[in-house]
């Protein structure tokens, strides 16, 4: 499976893909920031840096889909 940066929502655990994900946008309000707004029915929102991304492993549909639930995807370890 390829492996694409992403970005964890902490209160649902879904795994957010910065390429593919309509939830991500850069954040209008600080430079170089960018803001996550998780898929209903989760409510979160946050913003973050591009260090806040981490390698996820996941199927091409997932990837496309834009967000993978958990058990969908497998975090890289930095080896």
């Amino acid at each position: 499976m390829p492996v694409h940066m992403g970005v964890m929502c902490e209160a649902c655990g879904k795994v957010h893909f910065v390429a593919t994900s309509r939830g991500i946008q850069l954040s209008r309000t600080v430079e170089g920031m960018y803001r996550l707004t998780c898929n209903p029915p989760c409510p979160e929102t946050r913003e973050f840096r591009k260090e806040g991304m981490h390698p996820y492993r996941v199927s091409d549909d997932v990837f496309k889909r834009g967000y993978a639930e958990e058990g969908e995807y497998e975090l890289v370890q930095k080896g």
